[in-house]
């Protein structure tokens, strides 16, 4: 059992305070806001940093976009990855934890839906706990359908985890090596809240943080209502299930 993030191993990499991943697919315009956001907010903290832009198979210009993002800031630690193929968001996230050298890790949306301020007011929890979990106090641009689905989807993951969290999918800080010993591998944006009840199970301290979010319409967004991720968050609940049935009868 894990407590105030021990079991790290000798020869694991912690040569920095944080390690981003900023995963993109047909992110053009918004890949680059993302990322200043992101070095606004690490330089206010005051945390040394790394940056790791995951292009996941882009059709448009975004390797493009941070190309030359790279060539004006050859100061600031970005680096550009692009995937083979299209892996998927829960894939891109664990293989970057393998690549970094932060103690803390934590995801920032390509899309740019957090603002520097929202970004700092999370940083700042960094080295509190094991894991710091953000959740939206509010959140605008997001049609109320949505917003309950996301909360009957909180509702159940918390049923059936056994756990009390205000939210799953905020992107919380997470201790790099907890990543990469956990790492979860279910697709979609489920794989947050499997990796963090995983977390927990193992006995990972957290603290939750209350930020104001928002939610980025764009064009041409499919209904989360499909078939697909219904498989594959049937996927997750069953996974978090399984384990607290194995928490029940054998303890952590």
């Amino acid at each position: 059992m894990m407590t105030g993030g021990e079991l790290v191993p000798t020869g694991i990499r912690e040569e920095l305070d944080l390690t981003i991943c900023i995963p993109c697919l047909n992110e053009e315009s918004r890949v680059v806001p993302a990322i200043e956001n992101t070095c606004a907010a690490a330089r206010e903290v005051g945390c040394s940093y790394e940056i790791f832009v995951i292009d996941d198979a882009s059709t448009d210009g975004t390797s493009a976009a941070v190309e030359d993002f790279c060539r004006r800031h050859p100061d600031l630690p970005v680096k550009l990855h692009r995937n083979p193929y299209n892996l998927g968001l829960a894939r891109s996230f664990v293989d970057t934890a393998f690549r970094g050298r932060g103690k803390y890790y934590r995801l920032v949306c390509g899309d740019n839906v957090d603002s520097k301020e929202l970004i700092v007011r999370i940083l700042r929890e960094m080295g509190h706990a094991d894991l710091i979990i953000p959740y939206h106090a509010t959140i605008s641009g997001k049609s109320w359908p949505r917003v309950a689905l996301s909360k009957f989807y909180t509702w159940l993951v918390n049923v059936l985890s056994g756990y009390r969290l205000h939210y799953y999918n905020g992107h919380p800080i997470y201790r790099r090596f907890h990543v990469m010993r956990w790492a979860s591998y279910n697709y979609g944006f489920g794989f947050q809240a499997d990796l963090v009840t995983m977390l927990l199970d193992e006995g990972a301290t957290h603290l939750e943080v209350a930020v104001a979010g928002s939610h980025v319409t764009k064009p041409r967004e499919s209904t989360p209502l499909t078939l697909r991720n219904f498989v594959s968050t049937g996927h997750t609940l069953f996974d978090i299930t399984l384990r607290r049935v194995r928490r029940v009868f054998f303890g952590r």
